[in-house]
């Protein structure tokens, strides 16, 4: 399985380009040590805005997508002042939808559902 990536026709295509191919033994992601150091810090992240806003560890998937898109958005030194996210696409991105994480919210029930008073 995965032999399509280190066959002689592959290694043809990416010479074409110039492209270096280089592989990683399995199960090793050390190998790699920016991809690892970003991932840590996207699972520590995780981590963190769960136990501090008292979330459910269910949420982690939710949560991870929220911690990805905030790091996309945010201002890197590395990139010269700019964010991921406008280093891309090349417009700032909308800070607008940045909410306070794990904050409180009520649910809008049909008419039908709740009374007067209810929560």
């Amino acid at each position: 399985m995965g032999e399509e990536y280190t066959s002689n026709k592959f290694y043809e295509l990416l010479a074409l380009d110039g492209t270096i191919h280089q592989t990683l033994c399995t199960n090793t992601p050390k190998q790699n040590g920016v991809a690892e150091r970003k991932f840590s810090n996207i699972v520590e992240t995780t981590h963190s805005l769960l136990l501090f806003a008292s979330v459910h560890s269910a949420f982690w998937g939710e949560t991870t997508f929220t911690v990805v898109g905030v790091i996309n958005a945010i201002l890197s030194s590395h990139i010269l002042g700019l964010s991921s996210f406008e280093k891309l696409y090349e417009y700032t991105p909308d800070y607008s939808f940045f909410r306070v994480f794990g904050c409180t919210c009520f649910i809008i029930c049909p008419h039908v559902e709740h009374r007067k008073l209810s929560s």
